[in-house]
């Protein structure tokens, strides 16, 4: 099937055709509009027609003009590499490189050669976008949700996942291998395959994706955030100043001018993060929960996961397994 799908993706178009012998632009989309600007934006009408995502491979041999999209985009380089101007940023995609962009975002892409092959993804659900994404990594991960809820921060437009990934690479593949040669079943397949991908990303998340200031963050404060994620259940102030080679006062007091956190109230939110994970994802006893992200005093465990959460561990567990 992916011999199948290999020569299949490689073969000419009539659009490339045109393009290969015109050296220009051909237009291959008839629902879009132009802006004041001049520049093209697409509807979704065109693109879904009771699926849930729609999928193209992106015509080569001409620069496709800056354009924006109603609808999230995920761009996969099957094979060869492209270069992309998105909202002023130059991206190369290298083999197996995705490149996800935000509702509205700008994107312009420069020709692409024989062996360049880039395939488009579009997701149908609008509620999908990379804010979404954001907000669930934040609800597993204390540096995310402090970078999502930093007032500085500006909300990134694009992310760029390099080649690092072969579960995603093979769900992708079998993605396409079933969107285009279909069978029995094939739109159930599909979406579940859609499911992975979103929940594969959102593992392989992270924060250096973010497209924010530079300098907005303090690499020492990303450390530390890090090793407070890794070893919640152990970590203390002291050693967290021996393994960084700072001294802890020095630290205690950059986490709370930078964070408004204490480092005992972080790493708090991190062990409450991690139970909440293992509450809602695993079948484990509460109690052994309770030991493994380090609490050795239950009702102050139960007292605070209750002021996040606004419920009981149990009706966390309840309302998880209650959705299948």
């Amino acid at each position: 099937m992916l011999d199948s799908l290999d020569r299949f993706l490689r073969q000419e178009t009539p659009i490339e055709t045109q393009q290969k012998q015109a050296h220009q632009f051909v237009p291959d989309l008839p629902v879009f509009e132009t802006t004041p600007d001049a520049k093209l934006k697409f509807k979704s009408q065109y693109f879904f027609t009771n699926k849930d995502i729609y999928i193209s491979k992106h015509h080569r041999y001409a620069p496709y003009p800056d354009h924006s999209h109603e609808f999230l985009e995920l761009n996969y380089m099957y094979s060869g590499s492209c270069t992309q101007i998105i909202d002023g940023h130059e991206i190369v995609l290298k083999q197996h490189d995705i490149l996800l962009m935000d509702i509205g975002s700008e994107h312009a892409i420069k020709a692409l050669g024989p062996d360049d092959i880039l395939i488009n993804i579009l997701f149908q659900n609008q509620n999908i976008n990379l804010n979404w994404l954001e907000q669930t990594k934040s609800n597993r991960s204390l540096l995310f949700n402090f970078l999502i809820n930093n007032q500085q921060s500006k909300h990134s437009q694009f992310l760029l996942f390099q080649a690092n990934n072969s579960k995603i690479v093979t769900v992708l593949e079998q993605l396409l291998s079933e969107y285009y040669f279909p069978e029995d079943f094939s739109d159930i397949i599909i979406s579940h395959y859609l499911t992975i991908l979103l929940t594969e990303l959102m593992r392989n998340y992270q924060p250096d994706m973010l497209n924010h200031d530079e300098h907005s963050q303090n690499p020492l404060l990303n450390q530390i955030f890090k090793l407070i994620e890794t070893d919640y259940a152990h970590l203390s102030l002291a050693s967290l100043a021996e393994q960084l080679n700072y001294n802890k006062n020095y630290l205690s007091n950059l986490i709370k001018s930078e964070t408004h956190f204490t480092f005992t109230e972080l790493l708090n939110k991190q062990k409450l993060l991690k139970a909440h994970l293992l509450i809602s994802s695993t079948r484990r006893s509460i109690d052994e929960i309770i030991n493994e992200i380090g609490y050795s005093n239950k009702n102050y465990f139960y007292k605070e996961y209750k002021k996040n959460y606004h419920e009981l561990p149990t009706e966390t567990r309840k309302q998880a397994y209650d959705g299948f």
